[in-house]
């Protein structure tokens, strides 16, 4: 892939995925087929809530490298270039196809496979919010803090937060699955945006190559299948079922 492409590309692929998730949002509340069926409502439904994941990424990421706020485009990589002390994207160290390997992957591929399997494993299918949880946490912070709007602020405020919450006390706690399983899901969160920068600072002290770095990305969408599926298999999932009442 030339750099023209490459570029392209770049500048395409969050429109792609609006595209998507109309598409998706059109399924989600205008039909029942993103439900796991008629007498589930739509708001407690863990097959329609994982798909509604879905559409939140896709929206953040035209915020992040679309069109934001104020009207700037590619916002988030160049105001992520600036924290790592580096020149305005794009002629910082950075790659644009990084960028895209972070996202597509994960959030193209990965996150609609993760709704798909939610029927018979609901929590590789609510795995997509531990990533919401922790990235709105990334963006809200350091807004609250003072360091002003970054790229992808306002859907987090709009989208992520209020999600979030409604899937802590919708699909944990008593009479779900436990809050374990909730913890698990966070930590995943973190480990994902670990997985991201440590290469990257591998890659701007010129340890690894760019190739490696983009590759190292594909490790993402991996670590956010398999993880909760095995969690689910631990234990023939015991450990996921909210504790017996006790008798009185």
């Amino acid at each position: 892939m030339n750099g023209l492409t490459v570029d392209t590309a770049f500048r395409v692929f969050p429109w792609i995925g609006s595209a998507a998730a109309v598409v998706l949002v059109v399924l989600l509340f205008g039909t029942r087929v993103l439900q796991s069926g008629p007498d589930v409502s739509r708001w407690h439904d863990r097959l329609w809530l994982s798909w509604a994941a879905v559409v939140a990424y896709l929206l953040h990421n035209v915020e992040e490298y679309g069109i934001d706020l104020f009207g700037r485009q590619l916002g988030f990589p160049d105001g992520f270039c600036a924290l790592l002390n580096q020149p305005p994207f794009p002629d910082c160290s950075i790659p644009p196809l990084f960028f895209m390997a972070v996202n597509i992957p994960l959030f193209w591929i990965a996150a609609p496979i993760a709704a798909l399997m939610s029927r018979r494993h609901a929590l590789v299918g609510l795995v997509l919010y531990g990533v919401i949880f922790v990235n709105a946490l990334l963006h809200i912070v350091p807004f609250l803090a003072g360091g002003g709007y970054s790229s992808g602020t306002l859907t987090a405020i709009v989208l992520f937060v209020p999600m979030s919450i409604w899937i802590g006390r919708t699909c944990f706690g008593p009479g779900k699955m436990r809050y374990s399983a909730l913890m698990l899901l966070i930590v995943l969160g973190v480990l994902g945006h670990v997985m991201l920068m440590a290469p990257l600072q591998m890659f701007l002290h010129g340890w690894i190559g760019e190739r490696a770095l983009v590759v190292s990305q594909l490790l993402n969408p991996m670590l956010l299948l398999l993880t909760p599926w095995l969690a689910e298999r631990w234990k023939d999932g015991t450990w996921l079922e909210p504790p017996p009442r006790r008798a009185n």
